[in-house]
């Protein structure tokens, strides 16, 4: 199940996403990112436990949730990778499921930093540094 380059999406934020989230959100926008980011990382801590005793459920529930959440605060090469860690806890068979979250872990980093710079400069997470 795991992807490969070309039909993997590696956008850490998409920018129209965020904007509009930003601008519905206004000053409680900084608590959505944070709650964001700590569930997120318990998903992960999740998917990780699965993975480790093989409840091929448990992946999949812990990865649906990190799929819709991330989609829909625009982390979509996170959600990329939950979706396949998804497909895999639902077929029940976690053959390559180490590695998809190994690339979740890598996407969560990404992600957290340029929402973390965000909240800590005011800046536009799509702006070059």
């Amino acid at each position: 199940m795991s992807g490969s380059g070309q039909d993997r999406i590696e956008t850490v934020i998409d920018t129209t996403v965020l904007e509009d989230i930003r601008d519905l959100m206004e000053v409680d926008f900084p608590d959505l990112v944070r709650r964001f980011l700590k569930d997120s990382a318990d998903l992960i801590d999740q998917l990780d436990q699965g993975i480790a005793r093989g409840d091929a459920d448990s992946v999949y529930r812990a990865a649906h949730t990190l799929k819709s959440s991330s989609a829909a605060l625009g982390a979509l090469a996170l959600s990329d990778r939950a979706k396949h860690l998804e497909a895999l806890g639902r077929s029940g068979v976690l053959d390559g499921a180490a590695a998809e979250a190994a690339e979740a872990h890598v996407q969560f980093v990404r992600a957290k930093e340029t929402l973390e710079k965000c909240l800590e400069d005011g800046s536009q997470p799509w702006t070059p540094t």
